[in-house]
């Protein structure tokens, strides 16, 4: 067992704190949606989908950065295999990969629900959301592929787990990779899909033009459009110093080393991430608060305690 410094036990607690509240809070979330049907509405299935890339990365953190003073990790084959498959973090890229490919989703599926609501072409069926959810899983593993080759154990390194690539340009390029399928891609396109729906439900809210149906319609888009805008938000704001550091790690390794504090930080803010969604979800939406007291008190709503099954269907 390694000693821990003030510095590592605070991290470790950071970490800890943000795990339990990643699985008790997300794991609420999966409970809602399948527990009660007024939130099966497809676009609640995609939430679903994100928590449980969220619960994967709480899941694959527990071992690189909470659990790691507790064990000696062993070397040789054994130390390849758990620093490729568990203490080395693949599993949390992945989880990453299939969070910003879920939120994309979401940012589609919510265009077409606010610009084009009456277009049966676009609509999300249950058979296009299977696809969908497998083929954001399918891409998460190939495009994270690379580290189970490149991860290797390493008993002289600030990381027992450090990636070793055949060349230094392989390496920066896949950062680089990273930057852009994590960040800038998803980020940018999130960014533009909701300016143009908040730019279309702005125009489209002039009570004097529409009934009182129309106005509770629009509301209600507008009202889950800001949530998963928030949601999409906080995306940019924790992930990007990470993948900023880990790109900057392959180019200025002295200054942003891999496994080091900076670093690390930018690792616990990724974790605050996958958290803080549930929160924003109470935080939005009255239907979903009630039904987390529902869940965590066993009991069951019938339909008509809400005034429109169709406004409620989703959080």
């Amino acid at each position: 067992m390694t000693s821990m410094t003030s510095l590592d036990l605070g991290l470790t607690v950071a970490f800890s704190v943000v795990v339990v509240v990643n699985l008790v809070g997300n794991s609420v979330v999966c409970m809602v949606v399948f527990r009660y049907h007024g939130m099966r509405a497809p676009v609640n299935y995609l939430l679903v989908n994100l928590a449980a890339s969220d619960i994967m990365v709480a899941l694959f953190i527990i071992p690189v950065y909470v659990i790691k003073w507790a064990f000696h990790h062993p070397s040789g084959t054994a130390g390849d295999f758990l620093c490729k498959f568990i203490t080395g973090g693949s599993f949390i890229w992945i989880g990453g990969a299939a969070s910003a490919f879920s939120l994309v989703v979401v940012a589609i599926e919510r265009y077409f629900a606010v610009v084009h609501p009456f277009g049966e072409r676009w609509r999300l069926t249950n058979y296009r959301l299977i696809s969908i959810v497998i083929f954001g899983w399918l891409y998460a593993i190939i495009f994270n592929l690379p580290l189970f080759f490149v991860i290797r154990y390493d008993k002289h390194g600030v990381t027992h787990c450090p990636e070793h690539w055949p060349n230094e340009h392989l390496a920066k390029a896949y950062t680089i990779a990273c930057l852009f399928v994590f960040g800038v891609i998803p980020m940018g396109a999130m960014v533009i899909l909701y300016l143009k729906m908040l730019s279309n439900l702005w125009k489209s809210g002039n009570p004097s033009n529409l009934g009182v149906t129309e106005r509770a319609r629009i509301r209600s888009r507008l009202k889950v459009t800001k949530m998963v805008f928030v949601v999409s938000l906080m995306y940019i704001v924790c992930w990007l110093p990470n993948l900023v550091f880990y790109m900057l790690s392959k180019y200025e390794p002295e200054d942003y080393a891999y496994g080091s504090v900076p670093y690390i930080i930018s690792v616990i803010l990724v974790g605050v991430n996958s958290a803080i969604n549930p929160f924003i979800y109470a935080l939005h939406s009255s239907n979903f608060r009630q039904y987390i007291r529902g869940t965590l008190c066993c009991r069951t709503f019938r339909s008509e305690n809400f005034v429109d099954p169709k406004l409620s269907a989703s959080l």
